[in-house]
């Protein structure tokens, strides 16, 4: 399971998006980019960007996504190395994706290494496969909430939230809500008030920021 401890506030927070073949190119894009402008937006008051940004995925530099779009990505880093956050997409190939023993065991174990873990849209049947979401609250898209509960009765799922937190483990549910998930973690870390700046840059209301 990732670990909870919280980082300093100046400290660089290593964020992992695991990106596959199919994966829904917004699940990948819409947190990076609140990420990316939470850095931007530090940066330009003179402060130190707050989170480093990887793409990361199995067997290639480049995952074609929903769309045709090619993502650059990194290859999976050794499981030993710490990071932040570790971020799953989900999207079209999520479940060939899930199939895959090998992605599966690193993402358990990638885990473990992690502060926390977070999903996006259907992300979360990767990490119910991984047994991360083992007892807890958790959502995904819902069109598939249904078939979460049933191949997964050990999950408690919620319906009609855009996201679950449940501390160490961050779900959200919809392809949009990945926005809301990279959010609700700037908030959750940094404030508010950087949180609503973020939103003001990407047009973007959530209803918990307006």
């Amino acid at each position: 399971m990732p670990k909870s401890p919280r980082s300093a506030p100046n400290a660089a927070r290593i964020i992992e998006v695991l990106a596959f073949p199919a994966v829904q190119l917004l699940d990948v894009t819409g947190p990076f980019q609140v990420f990316a402008s939470a850095n931007d937006i530090v940066a330009e008051t003179g402060g130190t960007p707050p989170y480093v940004l990887r793409v990361v995925a199995k067997d290639c530099k480049d995952v074609t996504a929903s769309g045709g779009l090619a993502i650059a990505a990194s290859p999976l880093p050794r499981v030993g190395v710490a990071l932040d956050t570790l971020m799953i997409a989900g999207g079209p190939g999520v479940d060939a994706a899930s199939a895959d023993p090998a992605l599966i065991k690193w993402i358990r174990e990638r885990a473990r290494t992690a502060r926390r873990v977070a999903s996006v849209c259907t992300g979360a049947f990767l990490l119910a496969r991984a047994g991360i979401l083992d007892g807890l609250n958790a959502t995904t898209h819902f069109h598939r909430l249904d078939e979460l509960r049933e191949q997964h009765p050990e999950i408690r799922v919620v319906r009609g939230v855009r996201v679950v937190d449940q501390g160490a483990v961050v779900t959200a549910g919809g392809v949009t809500a990945g926005i809301d998930l990279g959010l609700h973690l700037v908030n959750r870390f940094f404030g508010r008030q950087l949180a609503n700046r973020v939103a003001d840059v990407m047009e973007y209301r959530a209803e918990q920021f307006v």
